[in-house]
């Protein structure tokens, strides 16, 4: 006779994923879309200036579809094509200077750290996280019955890295660090990863979503150490957001068994317009220094405004505090088109905000309106 079946477990399971514990979604959906603010407001979302997501306005759109036109002429969609991944971990291998079998490919980074989680987190095992920081990581060990063991940086933000390691249990899989660390922007040196790879046994998973706008990359020295992983991304830095994909760079015995685990999350057309766009590395490094140029005109201009503490960035985005109600500062912006993103309040650098580095009219128009409302809100 069939047992008659408990359903319990599989609700219970639905339940985290929809609640903010587990949900992606919620938080991204945090900040109203361009269209809500601007039917809210009666303008044309032309008018709405989206500053929350720390996408990258700098890379041409029309560079980027014709890139997209290209591709999709040289592939057939209707077809399982391994090669691709040849090519793309290839074109990969020569961008960052690692062999190709150091870098698995996936359908973005966050896609990994799901995947890490899942394959080296059991239940009864230990994670390690920084706080502040990218706040992923947090909720797949949760999803994963993985305890979580929390960090604070230090007041200037650096990385405790004896903290880090007071907190390593024999059940201590994963070490999460974000360089440059999102939210507060800073970079940590290679040295002080290096130091927790050393001075323990767990896997020491290096997110370098930001990378493209910072000092160095570790991906060159992270693939002699066999447990350290870094994460990388063609979100931020080649302005890919809506593609979704990214990379893992490790010694070739860990990145050949990811490739082996996932083999097929990346398809036909993104890892040849990936390829493609690796011909042309110029163009996005030109960006990059565009990105950065205007990173520090944003943080000089906070500086000009009474009351605003803007902390140092090797990302493409500022966080700041503007030194008056955080909270009406966020309303008097949306009220005025501009969409920033409420942090909340954080360990270490308490309620901030943050914004995308954007084109030079961007940001002429965000300290303008910034400047204002700073004025209105104190």
């Amino acid at each position: 006779m069939k047992a008659k079946g408990n359903l319990g477990w599989l609700e219970r399971k639905l339940g985290v994923a929809s609640s903010f514990e587990g949900s992606l979604l919620r938080y991204v959906g945090s900040s109203p879309s361009v269209g809500e603010l601007a039917a809210e407001l009666g303008v044309d979302v032309s008018e709405i200036l989206k500053l929350d997501s720390n996408e990258n306005f700098f890379v041409d759109s029309e560079f980027l579809h014709g890139l997209a036109s290209e591709t999709l002429k040289e592939v057939d969609l209707r077809l399982y094509d391994s090669r691709v991944i040849v090519e793309v971990k290839e074109a990969l291998g020569k961008y960052l200077g690692v062999q190709p079998d150091c870098v698995a490919v996936s359908s973005g980074s966050e896609h990994l750290i799901d995947l890490v989680t899942h394959l080296f987190l059991e239940k009864g095992d230990n994670a390690v996280v920084m706080v502040p920081s990218f706040f992923v990581y947090e909720k797949r060990v949760k999803l994963n019955g993985a305890s979580l063991s929390v960090v604070p940086l230090r007041a200037d933000f650096s990385l405790d890295v004896e903290g880090v390691l007071d907190r390593v249990g024999s059940r201590t899989r994963l070490i999460f660090v974000c360089s440059p660390n999102n939210p507060t922007g800073n970079q940590f040196e290679w040295g002080q990863v290096e130091a927790l790879a050393d001075g323990c046994s767990a896997l020491v998973v290096l997110d370098e979503a930001y990378a493209e706008f910072a000092d160095y990359s570790a991906a060159v020295p992270a693939v002699s150490k066999g447990n350290v992983l870094v994460l990388r991304t063609f979100s931020k830095g080649f302005a890919l957001a809506g593609l979704r994909f990214g990379f893992a760079v490790a010694s070739q015995g860990l990145a050949s068994f990811l490739s082996e685990v996932m083999p097929y999350t990346v398809n036909t057309f993104t890892a040849r317009f990936v390829s493609k766009i690796l011909s042309h590395v110029d163009v996005i490094r030109a960006s990059a220094d565009r990105v950065k140029e205007e990173r520090g005109r944003l943080v000089e201009g906070f500086r000009a405004i009474d009351g605003v503490e803007a902390f140092e960035s090797k990302a493409n985005f500022v966080t700041f505090r503007p030194g008056v109600d955080v909270g009406r500062v966020y309303g008097e912006l949306l009220k005025r088109g501009i969409i920033v993103k409420d942090l909340g309040d954080l360990p270490v650098i308490g309620r901030c905000l943050r914004v995308t580095v954007g084109l030079p009219r961007m940001n002429d128009r965000f300290l303008r309106v910034l400047s204002e409302v700073v004025g209105v809100a104190g």
